[in-house]
């Protein structure tokens, strides 16, 4: 009883010397405070006023609370107002042993994480003691005290992260809206606790559910039990934690995942899975669905894997699904990918036009991170029944693809094209730019020139097997711009073909024929006007660059024709546009059956070309007939008195164009 009443006679003078000096107790609180927050943060804490109250429950309240950051930089973190209730019987029991909070309350709290220009986080000093700490600050002692909190709320808190490698220092709010309760805090109690949070959003978008249970001795981590959910997640907002060259990539779309969290032999099991509404690269929007699963070592966080399975987008110009693996450090992705359809829209299209009014959004990671992500090791598989743009259309595309720095390398690639082979391998793109720069390297073989132009324009100006090899550099995929700026080289090789816009055939018979009378042959020169038959080629053999929309070839394009070889130069527009001019050389026996042996068969002739026009509609004219005379004129010698090479083309083939044409055979009855 006496015990008991000293104790009494004692509390009773403590309340006294509180309740009368209550500006002595504060100030000394406060110092406590200031030092304890300052080595648990590993920065100098101050607190610009602390107020305890002892009625109706004992608690302080404290008032601009900051953990000041080193120079030219923001407070690490920043509170306006915090209050605190203690139980008194628990501490009045243990004789101050057992400090038991009742409640904890943070209004509006502002974290600040800044990546310094040494590439070091300022919350790295978190458990570490300040450099700045002031000489007359205890040391550390240790203590038998045990604290614990029983109830803990953060309201409207805000994280913010802080690049100062950055122009400007590159400011950007990663979380806001912060709502967090936590449920018995303290060494070997369960903790459970509910976190709430807006991400690149007006409202809440991010919720979690977990329970800690109190770490068994013989084991370094405690089991963990969660739940996460975040709803219609930001897709434009995501892209800030890809590599800056990717994010152009992403231009619109929400996604929700949910996920369980639960431990499982020492470590920590990740399942969950997620979709995806109105995904938008470069083209129309698409949504999609995906599966993912992880195994977290604590003791080795960066070996960890994420798997993600059962991955599927549709819309429109695309359909595919799949599977892709993370690994985290060193930081690569692996992916197989198939889809029965792509529109090269959606890879290599132009983004939509920005407003000018919108200014650039903040990113949710610092620059320099995101640099140092730009060398992600990416790399994988991709098949695809039907790769299109417009028109153009190749089938069963399958390459393996390697993504470096924003630039897509395909290393290996084969696809049919139009009933021929291509193989694609060396093509690259790089998507870091609004029009994706291409070039592309193929290697044709027996390309059907009809189906070719049948897709492409609808008719059939040339038909035939080609083969040859493309390099083409260019940007986007506005065929308007495309050939204008294209450039590039390649070969073309067609073994028999058929140029359906033009008949050379009918096209020389005006100048064989007027040559021909000129020389006095009526009947021969009739049946040059039967002998049309079209233009059919053999053996095309060309070599061209491509600059300012033409196609010029780099030589003369030489090709073997029914009436006989020849040579072609000059440019083709890739409008249509044909500007070439070239020589055919009729072949010996064309000649000499058409002038019934009139002309020797060792003697062939050249006739100049001249094409204009465009490939679906070509104007052919051939040379003048004063220039077929002189090449159907036998090697004689002239006289030099001959003056008119007709005159004289006539006088040496007199007797042979007199010979008698042979008898027509008899009809049968």
């Amino acid at each position: 009883m006496v015990a008991l009443g000293l104790i009494v006679v004692a509390g009773v003078l403590i309340a006294g010397v509180v309740l009368l000096e209550p500006t002595w107790v504060g100030e000394r609180l406060r110092g406590q405070v200031e030092t304890a927050a300052s080595r648990a943060l590993g920065q100098r804490v101050t607190v610009e006023q602390l107020s305890p109250r002892w009625f109706p429950t004992p608690g302080v309240t404290l008032m601009n609370l900051r953990a000041r950051g080193q120079e030219n930089e923001p407070p690490f973190l920043e509170v306006p107002r915090a209050t605190a209730t203690v139980r008194l019987w628990p501490l009045v029991r243990s004789l101050g042993k057992e400090v038991r909070v009742g409640s904890l309350t943070l209004d509006e709290p502002r974290v600040n994480l800044v990546r310094r220009a040494d590439g070091t986080w300022n919350s790295e000093s978190v458990g570490q003691p300040p450099a700045d700490a002031p000489p007359s600050s205890p040391p550390v002692e240790q203590s038998s005290r045990q604290a614990s909190v029983e109830h803990i709320r953060l309201q409207h808190g805000i994280v913010n992260v802080v690049d100062t490698q950055a122009a400007q220092g590159n400011a950007s709010v990663a979380l806001r809206d912060i709502d967090l309760e936590l449920e018995n805090v303290g060494v070997g109690l369960p903790l459970e606790g509910m976190l709430k949070a807006a991400w690149a959003s007006a409202e809440q978008n991010v919720e979690a559910d977990f329970k800690v249970d109190p770490r068994p001795t013989n084991k370094r981590w405690p089991h963990v039990t969660m739940h996460l959910r975040g709803k219609n997640l930001s897709v434009h907002a995501l892209r800030d934690f890809l590599p800056a060259s990717q994010a152009e990539s992403f231009t619109g779309g929400e996604v929700s995942v949910d996920a369980d969290v639960k431990t499982l032999e020492g470590r920590y099991v990740v399942d969950g899975h997620g979709a995806v509404t109105g995904l938008k690269l470069r083209g129309d929007p698409a949504s999609g669905a995906f599966t993912f699963n992880a195994r977290v070592d604590p003791d080795e966080v960066k070996a960890t894997q994420v798997g993600f399975s059962r991955l599927a987008l549709s819309g429109a110009g695309v359909e595919l699904g799949g599977t892709a693996s993370v690994q985290l450090a060193p930081m690569r992705v692996r992916f197989d990918l198939q889809g029965s359809d792509l529109d090269l829209q959606h890879l290599l299209g132009e983004p939509a036009p920005k407003p000018r009014s919108a200014a650039p959004s903040p990113t949710a990671l610092p620059a320099s991170v995101r640099r140092s992500l730009g060398k992600v090791d990416v790399e994988g598989t991709v098949k695809f029944d039907r790769v299109r743009h417009g028109p153009l259309t190749l089938t069963e595309v399958d390459a393996h693809a390697r993504l470096d720095d924003g630039r897509l390398h395909l290393e290996q690639g084969r696809a049919r094209l139009y009933g021929g082979q291509a193989d694609i391998a060396g093509t690259q793109v790089d998507l870091t730019q609004a029009r994706p720069k291409w070039s592309l390297k193929a290697k044709l073989e027996g390309l059907d020139t009809a189906q070719a132009f049948t897709a492409l324009s609808g008719n059939t100006p040339v038909q035939g097997k080609a083969s040859g090899q493309l390099e083409l550099t260019g940007t986007g995929l506005d065929w308007t711009r495309i050939r204008q700026e294209m450039t590039g080289t390649g070969t073309l090789q067609l073994r028999e073909g058929v140029f359906t816009q033009t008949d050379l055939g009918a096209t020389l018979t005006p100048v064989l024929t007027q040559g021909l009378l000129s020389l006095g042959q009526k009947g021969a020169s009739e049946s040059v006007q039967k002998a049309g038959r079209g233009t059919h080629f053999k053996d095309l053999d060309a070599r061209f660059k491509v600059q300012r929309g033409w196609v010029s070839f780099i030589q003369p394009m030489a090709f073997q024709s029914d009436l006989g070889g020849g040579t072609v130069a000059g440019r083709v527009g890739l409008d249509q546009r044909l500007e070439l001019k070239g020589t055919v050389k009729v072949s010996r026996d064309f000649v000499s059956s058409l002038t019934r042996g009139a002309v020797p068969r060792g003697a062939p002739v050249s006739i100049p070309l001249t094409i204009t026009g465009t490939v679906m509609d070509p104007r052919v004219s051939a040379g003048a007939p004063e220039d077929l005379v002189k090449s159907l004129l036998p090697a004689l010698p002239v006289p030099k008195s001959a003056q008119d090479p007709l005159n004289q083309a006539r006088r040496s083939l007199e007797d042979l164009l007199r010979r008698p044409a042979p008898p027509k055979p008899t009809p049968r009855r």
